[in-house]
């Protein structure tokens, strides 16, 4: 059975109080969403330009309370949110956004590609291509004769 966030308050009496609204960023967080998207889901964020969600998002992730709250969920096993690829090119695309009005977020750019390398949304490719079999076959004819004419015969080489 999944636990909940409230469970964590068992397993570490010793965590923060927080408010109802606290409460639901963190759950946003452990649930998967962007930190601004967590906010916007616990305060009503009506009357505020977009930097201003973005800055109080900012600031409330890493107080320290928020911080505590979120560092005991994951330990507990809490908030297993995944990368998704619907997720990254999201995220890819708002850096992209940002790189064009800033004029430079390479490095955002890298990380967010490496977190997508990491969630296994990147895949590196190596193709070996044996341009001489004839040398392939020799190499395995030293070993054993009779594997090099099973392995000719099986990619229909003529063999000796």
């Amino acid at each position: 059975m999944r636990r909940k966030i409230s469970d964590v308050r068992e397993l570490a009496d010793e965590l923060p109080d927080l408010t109802e609204q606290q409460m639901r960023f963190v759950e946003g967080i452990l649930g998967g969403q962007k930190i601004t998207e967590s906010y916007k889901a616990a305060y009503d964020c009506s009357a505020m330009q977009q930097t201003t969600v973005w800055a109080n998002a900012s600031r409330l992730r890493h107080h320290s309370k928020i911080t505590a709250w979120i560092s005991a969920a994951r330990i507990a096993g809490l908030g297993t949110a995944t990368l998704s690829l619907d997720g990254h090119l999201s995220e890819l695309a708002r850096l992209r956004e940002v790189a064009e009005r800033t004029g430079n977020i390479g490095a955002a750019v890298q990380a967010e590609q490496l977190r997508g390398k990491a969630m296994g949304l990147y895949t590196e490719h190596l193709d070996v291509k044996v341009t001489d079999i004839a040398d392939e076959l020799r190499e395995i004819a030293k070993i054993s004769p009779e594997l090099a004419k099973a392995y000719a015969d099986e990619k229909g080489v003529t063999w000796n």
